[in-house]
């Protein structure tokens, strides 16, 4: 009982931190995808990013960033806890991973796959 305690808080922790640093990461590259869309203009990436730095600086860039922070790190500390708890329920340990994943690769390696 104790280790699915431990496992869910660090898949609760790590789903946090990662969303946040996704939102961070993602963030200037949707506002400028954005501006690409409500130009008028046939405008590439690099001039709605251009265009939206010279607007408003770097700020605006990273507008809406705390509410992407929030949403991202619920849906990712989500799928971490999901993942965990089936992964827990089912008994599969690490070590049924690592097998499972070794076998993958000599089936992939045989077969042509990537290595």
């Amino acid at each position: 009982n104790e280790d699915l305690k431990l496992s869910l808080l660090i898949s609760l922790v790590g789903g946090t931190l990662g969303g946040i640093g996704a939102a961070i990461m993602s963030n200037p590259a949707d506002a400028t995808i954005s501006e690409m869309k409500k130009s008028k203009s046939d405008v590439g990436a690099w001039g709605a990013a251009q265009a939206l730095l010279e607007r408003g600086g770097l700020p605006l860039l990273f507008r809406g960033l705390g509410l992407r922070m929030f949403f991202y790190a619920l849906i990712v500390s989500i799928q971490f806890l999901v993942y965990d708890y089936v992964r827990y329920t089912l008994n599969i340990g690490s070590d049924d991973l690592k097998m499972y994943l070794d076998v993958l690769g000599g089936a992939l390696s045989e077969t042509g796959g990537p290595a």
